[in-house]
């Protein structure tokens, strides 16, 4: 009897045992089953604020085409009925200005309009270039920083790229014989460009190059501290001060090279600068001889305020005026304008965004969309 009371006391203290562990067994399953469900829920919410994000920029996309065609359509100056009547809080939309920023429920969009008759025609150059190189080679130099033989590569490579035939040009030009030689080769266009992107395939084009000082603004990765607590704080002012947004405050000691995305346009026809001083961008003014960043700023600041009725409008208190006038104008002188949006929508805690933009064209007040693509 003794022998088996003892042998009832080991086999209750195994079956406590076995349950404790059952117990944790079971405990550990409902951590990874709750931690799955939590991770799962996060891919959920993220993958429905991508989306949403993407829809909110698309709809920048789309208001920012109804924008610029009503501006299109009237003097783009606000009036009132009565002379003594308060003009609406109404904003136009214009290239050069903004971002515009609007809300769509909980989310935010922010669009950006460039206009891309400020920028020369980047076939109808080259067409130039081909005849006479020297234009081009002078331009990136003065205005990309190229020097050299790294200058004479991408000049010749950009008129071999574009040209018909499969003549090398100069001695640092590119035809097929390079490009099939690539580790993922290709064939050279040999024909008109379709969108500034393709550049970038083009011997001795780098993102340096193609970007400019800017460098590539869809791979900032990089903010700062106080980038982050304004990030942080709230949703976007719709008039936060322009001066804040320009690019390149603070760096007047450092050299600011263009890139060519700043300089050329697939869509523009000028082969001569002839800037709207209303619409041009801070990288687009620097291309005029003369004018330098401080100057830049200053006329976008002043604009800001009011925009320009004439060339003689406040101009001549900048920098070098003379030097520039003759290269500006207060409105466009075509009748087709060529516009690129790019709208960016972010989540209501605006740790997703997606970006869009596109390019269009307007004339007589008909509008074609092309060049359609997600940043990220």
């Amino acid at each position: 009897m003794k022998n088996l009371s003892i042998r009832t006391k080991n086999e209750n203290g195994i079956a406590l045992l076995l349950v404790l562990w059952i117990i944790a067994l079971f405990a550990v399953i409902c951590a990874e089953f709750s931690s799955t469900m939590h991770t799962e829920s996060v891919i959920v919410r993220n993958y429905k604020d991508g989306e949403q994000a993407y829809y909110t920029a698309e709809a920048g996309i789309n208001r920012a085409i109804i924008e610029l065609e009503r501006a299109s359509k009237t003097t783009g100056q606000n009036t009132a009925e009565d002379e003594g009547q308060e003009e609406p809080e109404v904003v136009s939309w214009e290239p050069g200005g903004g971002p515009y920023v609007f809300n769509i429920d909980d989310y935010i969009c922010e669009v950006k309009i460039q206009d891309e008759n400020n920028r020369l025609g980047l076939n109808a150059f080259l067409k130039k270039a081909k005849s006479n190189p020297t234009l081009l080679k002078s331009l990136l130099g003065n205005k990309v920083g190229l020097e050299g033989e790294e200058r004479d590569i991408v000049a010749d490579s950009l008129i071999d790229w574009w040209d018909k035939d499969n003549n090398i040009t100069g001695i640092n030009g590119a035809e097929d014989d390079y490009y099939e030689s690539l580790e993922e080769p290709y064939k050279c266009r040999n024909g008109e460009i379709p969108v500034i992107e393709e550049l970038l395939m083009i011997k001795g084009v780098n993102e340096i190059i193609y970007y400019g000082t800017e460098k590539n603004p869809g791979q900032k990765i990089m903010i700062t501290d106080e980038e982050l607590e304004a990030f942080l704080e709230g949703p976007i002012d719709d008039h936060e001060d322009i001066e804040a947004k320009l690019p390149y405050e603070g760096e007047d000691d450092e050299e600011i090279n263009l890139g060519l995305c700043n300089i050329f346009s697939a869509f523009s026809q000028a082969t001569t600068l002839n800037l709207n001083i209303n619409t041009a961008s801070f990288e687009e003014l620097l291309i005029l001889e003369g004018i330098d960043p401080d100057t830049s700023r200053e006329i976008i600041i002043e604009r800001n305020d009011r925009l320009y009725e004439s060339i003689t409008d406040r101009l001549h208190q900048f920098k070098n005026y003379e030097v520039w006038k003759s290269n500006i104008e207060v409105a466009n002188s075509t009748s087709t304008q060529y516009y690129k949006i790019t709208a960016t929508g972010f989540s209501e805690d605006r740790q997703i965004s997606r970006t869009v933009s596109c390019n269009m064209k307007l004339e007589k007040k008909e509008y074609t969309i092309s060049n359609w693509k997600t940043i990220n």
